[in-house]
């Protein structure tokens, strides 16, 4: 049992350091391409907003083709619509607890 509880210290000690490590390059990369890019985006506001459309757009179309695929909720769209309303009101509650 001391052995676990050490291999476990160690591996969140590794783990934490990683951790660490990543959040400082993405930090640094942050802020090295933030000038960069507010420059972009003041030079072309419309191709920016259309890439950002698309996206958007991307996402939420692949989401519903995926949904599409899964048998139960193609042929019970209550389900799909009680499982979405749960969801909001589930989030709705854990975001006003953690608020």
């Amino acid at each position: 049992m001391e052995i676990d509880k050490e291999i476990v210290n160690s591996v969140t000690k590794i783990v934490d350091a990683a951790e660490d490590g990543v959040k400082t390059v993405e930090e640094t990369v942050n802020n090295a391409a933030a000038p960069a890019r507010r420059s972009l985006i003041k030079k072309f506001p419309i191709l920016f907003t259309l890439l950002v459309t698309f996206g958007v757009s991307a996402t939420f179309l692949g989401f519903e083709q995926i949904v599409l695929r899964t048998a139960l909720f193609n042929n019970h769209p209550s389900l799909m619509l009680g499982l979405g309303v749960g969801i909001l009101i589930l989030t709705g509650t854990l975001y006003k607890k953690l608020g």
